[in-house]
């Protein structure tokens, strides 16, 4: 079995112990380069590049606490070992806490110190691992929090990639759950706008009424309890991005004055004759067919193509089951931390299920599903028994159904849902990854009581 090619410098004014310690780290198949006082140390860690230090707490001139802290300062990565002698066990966690990996008490066997030793490295290997995933990741053009490795986001990638420094809008598609609000982050913080304001604008939670006014702000007195001025999203984003989500869901006469808005780069608050210019990239998200609205003269033509200058589709993920597995770890390693679980694998048969799984709450389903099974799961590894029992039994039977259509696999899910929940909306909304809103449009549209 091959070693990975660690080096290791030792730190070490007891000539024998030295020496021994250079044989056994030796023979455990690591560079080794060793000194015997801190001031000498301190010189090699700047002429070379070492992954680790093993390093007497005791040493003539600064003591190894010292070389910690001036070796950490030169190079964060680097990790530390004290050796400290019984006596001294509290000035070596007070090491620790400035960043020692570890202590080891003298006298010692050799033994002991590679058992140290391997799980110190084994740490330092995972750091290394994640630094070139994420090196990987960006030349992948894999940006933030969007996962993926199917054809079709790496055309997702690489379009965010061109249009994350230009001033077109962009309008992104996609089924709800499917991380539009992600993709449009991802353009405006690795763009060149990514010092100026995000606001983010949901336009089927706003009041209609009101919409006018939260766009592009009121003045003092411009209607009933307008008591002082106020600035809208407009004008908040000024020189930054203004992303508009659920665009299809705005009125008619809202979509004529943010036409105006967008070709003008003018706005005029509600109240107000001043018109003020402001300087915004829009990014604009549906999950509606914004074609079939023009037709039926639901949606402005004009303001259409003035959102669709670049478009960006995401895929369901249904149609990138590839990506499944992918996603559930991401995921799986995100909860874990935050709930300080020792959860690191999913089963095989977990992840068939899922592969298998229609998925009709997109990435936010798979995501939410990770969360609650990471919560309640005391093993060191999700299984189908993991999974919620609603998700098990879809699957299940969904080969046994004679479903002819999308919709009609998906108003069959979300009624299986609305049963194991006993109807209440809430939980539903949960499990599927959607909120409320969006659940009681769906089931309109469903005619699901």
């Amino acid at each position: 079995m091959s070693v990975v090619p660690f080096t290791i410098l030792i730190v070490e004014d007891d000539v024998t112990l030295n020496r021994g310690l250079v044989h056994v780290i030796k023979k455990m198949g690591y560079d080794v380069y060793s000194t015997k006082s801190g001031e000498q140390a301190l010189k090699q860690i700047k002429q070379h590049s070492f992954d680790l230090v093993i390093s007497d707490f005791k040493l003539p001139g600064i003591d190894g606490k010292q070389v910690l802290k001036a070796a950490k300062k030169y190079d964060a990565d680097i990790m530390f070992i004290m050796i400290t002698a019984y006596g001294t066990v509290d000035t070596a966690v007070s090491a620790m806490k400035e960043g020692a990996e570890d202590y080891i008490l003298k006298p010692f066997d050799m033994e002991e110190l590679k058992v140290v030793v391997k799980k110190t490295l084994e740490k330092k290997s995972l750091l290394i691992d994640n630094i070139h995933l994420k090196r990987q990741l960006k030349q992948e053009y894999s940006f933030d929090n969007i996962i993926g490795n199917s054809p079709s986001m790496m055309e997702v990638f690489k379009t965010i990639h061109h249009v994350k420094d230009s001033k077109s809008t962009v309008l992104i598609r996609g089924e709800t759950g499917t991380g539009k609000e992600l993709v449009a982050k991802a353009i405006h913080y690795n763009g060149d706008r990514a010092a100026k304001p995000y606001i983010p604008v949901n336009c089927a939670a706003i009041n209609e009424n009101l919409m006018n006014s939260e766009l592009f702000g009121h003045v003092k007195g411009a209607y009933t309890g307008a008591i002082s001025d106020k600035q809208g999203f407009f004008e908040a984003a000024d020189g930054g991005t203004l992303f508009l989500d659920e665009i299809g869901d705005i009125g008619k006469g809202l979509q004529q004055a943010l036409l105006r808005a967008i070709e003008s780069g003018e706005i005029r608050p509600v109240g107000s004759f001043k018109r003020k210019i402001v300087q915004v990239r829009i990014i604009a998200a549906t999950n509606r067919n914004l074609e079939d609205m023009v037709k039926k003269g639901r949606f402005r033509e004009d303001l259409y193509y003035r959102l669709n200058v670049v478009t960006i589709s995401l895929p369901p993920l249904r149609e990138r089951i590839d990506d499944v597995a992918l996603l559930a770890f991401y995921f799986l390693r995100r909860y874990a931390a935050q709930n300080n679980k020792q959860i690191d694998q999913i089963s095989y048969d977990a992840l068939k299920l899922m592969e298998k799984y229609n998925w009709p709450g997109n990435v936010r389903e798979l995501e939410n599903i990770i969360e609650r099974a990471t919560l309640f799961e005391e093993s060191p590894a999700l299984t189908v028994e993991s999974l919620p029992s609603i998700f098990r039994h879809s699957v299940s039977r969904s080969p046994r159904r004679n479903i002819n259509s999308l919709d009609q696999m998906n108003r069959t899910h979300i009624e299986e849902v609305l049963e194991s929940t006993g109807g209440n909306k809430t939980e539903a909304s949960k499990i599927l990854g959607i909120n409320r809103s969006t659940l009681y449009r769906i089931m309109k549209r469903f005619k699901i009581q």
